[in-house]
C-alpha cells in the first residue's frame, strides 16, 4: 500500500451534509500473531501520547498483560479518532523487536497496518428527527395534479407532492390523499423511510470495508519503523 498523509477532518458524505461523517484511523494486526497485536497496542500508546485529544472509540480482541513491569494492551484491531486537522501517515508499519512471548523465536520483524476509515457511528442511531436531520434548504418540493379518480378537488388542483433531498438525490411522492398538505406529510414520511434505509446500507458498507482492511496488510516496504518495547521511531 502506498503511504500517504491522511488529514483528519469532517467532510461531506454520501448520505447527507458535513455533520454526518468523520474519518477515523484503523489499526490492524492483519490477522498476525500476538506480537503484531502487541505492536498495535504499543503504537496506540505512542499515538495517544503524541496527539492530545485523540481517543480510542472501538477495539477488537483486546487483551491486557503485564510486560517488563508495566501493563500493556494487545489488540487485533482498533479505531482511534484524532482531533480535527491532525495528520497521520497511512500504510504498513514495522515493529522490530525480539518476541517477548517466544524467547527462542528467530523472527524480529512484526508488521501492522494503519489506515483511514469513515466513521459509521453517526449512522447507527435508528431515531430520526425530521427537523434536525433534514434542513429546509436541503428539501425541494414539487406539486402536480394527481392522476386517476379522486373527486373534483384531486383532478383540478395540484394535490400530488414530490419531495427531493438535494444532497443525496433521494425522492419520494404521494398522490393518495385528497389534499396537498396531507400528501406533503406522506411524501416526507416516505422520504424519511428511504433515508433510514440508505443510512443502514451505508453502515453495512463501512463495516465491510473495515473487515476487509485486515486482509490488506502488505508485509514489507514499511512507511514507518519502530523498535523495542519502548517503541522508539527509527
Amino acid at each position: 500500500m502506498d503511504s500517504r498523509i491522511v488529514a483528519v477532518r469532517r467532510f461531506r458524505g454520501p448520505i447527507a451534509g458535513e455533520r454526518y461523517i468523520m474519518p477515523l484511523i484503523q489499526l490492524s494486526s492483519g490477522r498476525g500473531p500476538a506480537e503484531c497485536e502487541l505492536a498495535v497496542g504499543l503504537y496506540a500508546e505512542y499515538l495517544l501520547r503524541r496527539k492530545p485529544g485523540a481517543e480510542i472509540v472501538k477495539s477488537c480482541g483486546r487483551q491486557e498483560i503485564k510486560l517488563s513491569g508495566r501493563q500493556v494492551c494487545l489488540y487485533q484491531s482498533l479505531l482511534i479518532r484524532l482531533p480535527d486537522q491532525e495528520t497521520i501517515t497511512e500504510g504498513t508499519i514495522l515493529w522490530k523487536s525480539k518476541s517477548p512471548f517466544r524467547p527462542n523465536h528467530g523472527r524480529k520483524n512484526w508488521f501492522f497496518l494503519v489506515g483511514s476509515v469513515a466513521d459509521e457511528t453517526d449512522f447507527q442511531d435508528e431515531s430520526f428527527n425530521l427537523k434536525s436531520d433534514f434542513r429546509k434548504d436541503e428539501l425541494s418540493f414539487e406539486t402536480f395534479r394527481s392522476p386517476g379518480k379522486g373527486g373534483q378537488n384531486v383532478n383540478k388542483v395540484e394535490t400530488g407532492v414530490r419531495v427531493k433531498h438535494l444532497p443525496t438525490g433521494l425522492t419520494a411522492c404521494s398522490v393518495t390523499a385528497r389534499t396537498q398538505g396531507e400528501n406533503k406529510r406522506l411524501a416526507l414520511e416516505r422520504l424519511v423511510s428511504k433515508f433510514k434505509t440508505a443510512k443502514k446500507e451505508h453502515v453495512d458498507a463501512l463495516k465491510l470495508s473495515q473487515r476487509r482492511r485486515h486482509d490488506q496488510l502488505i508485509r514489507g516496504s514499511p512507511v514507518q519503523t519502530f523498535s523495542g518495547l519502548d517503541f522508539c521511531a527509527t
